[in-house]
């Protein structure tokens, strides 16, 4: 074998990093490292990517913050969030300075002001947790598709991210937030989304906290029902809703039925990517 063909073997320090990253992420770690960059995934989407998304397209990315989806070559995305880049900056100290620009301001999750049929591409990768009802929601993208229009769609595996403890969500529990919201019933929606934010409060905050180097105080009494009654409303999105297995998001994917075609459902040490196009 010739030295140009020869792959080199990983350093010391790669061997080190990489079983360090991957300590990191059994205890739950994965959140922070993907926002800082660490996980290698830019490349595992790009390439995805660049094989199921169409070289030259026009679409969206939803909530894309500091890391928009890289894409073919001539692809052009607009970027959609409900809130400014320089709110983003102030609500995400987290996410750096390297947030992008908003080009459509408005709800990522109902997407009303984008015309039926009108996208090659919706991205959004790690939204579709913070949605209360999912399935509504990958139908209000795929209505945004043109026939053939891809939609790439990424969402944390919950066993090693900050949700670590708390219960998959089933696809019944999918199919019924999609009944609910349908019908209007915004109470019976409130006293189910009272279930994932209580799960935030007593699993994924104090996870979060330790993750930040702090010390987590349980909120008791009145300041708890202020707390849940703030992320019940309009910071909603703030809290995960919903908690994924690969299997689990391949089955809320197949809830889309004839309209969608499922491409590929990929999976990292850390999240589920999954691709469908739109049927024409």
């Amino acid at each position: 074998m010739s030295s140009a063909t020869m792959r080199s073997e990983p350093t010391f320090t790669q061997k080190s990093w990489a079983s360090l990253r991957t300590a990191l992420i059994g205890c739950g770690l994965a959140e922070p490292l993907l926002r800082r960059g660490l996980l290698g995934l830019e490349e595992t989407r790009r390439r995805l990517a660049l094989h199921h998304l169409p070289a030259g397209g026009r679409g969206l990315e939803i909530g894309p913050l500091h890391c928009p989806l890289p894409l073919p070559p001539g692809a052009r995305a607009r970027y959609v969030d409900h809130h400014t880049a320089g709110e983003l900056r102030r609500l995400r100290d987290d996410a750096g300075a390297g947030i992008v620009d908003t080009d459509i301001l408005t709800d990522g999750f109902t997407l009303g002001c984008i015309a039926a049929a009108s996208q090659d591409f919706v991205v959004a990768n790690h939204v579709l947790e913070h949605a209360t009802d999912a399935l509504g929601t990958l139908e209000n993208w795929l209505r945004v598709l043109r026939p053939g229009g891809v939609l790439f769609v990424a969402v944390p595996i919950g066993a090693c991210c900050f949700d670590r403890g708390r219960a998959v969500t089933t696809p019944q529990h999918f199919l019924d937030d999609r009944r609910l919201s349908a019908s209007g019933d915004s109470e019976a929606m409130r006293e189910r989304n009272r279930v994932h934010v209580e799960e935030h409060l007593d699993i994924a905050a104090p996870a979060l906290a330790r993750g930040r180097g702090e010390v987590w105080t349980p909120l008791q009494g009145e300041a708890r029902e202020r707390e849940i009654a703030r992320l019940l409303g309009a910071d909603a999105s703030q809290v995960h809703h919903h908690v994924f297995t690969p299997e689990s998001f391949a089955a809320l994917l197949g809830l889309l039925g004839p309209a969608a075609r499922i491409e590929r459902v990929a999976r990292s040490s850390i999240e589920i990517v999954g691709i469908v196009s739109k049927r024409s």
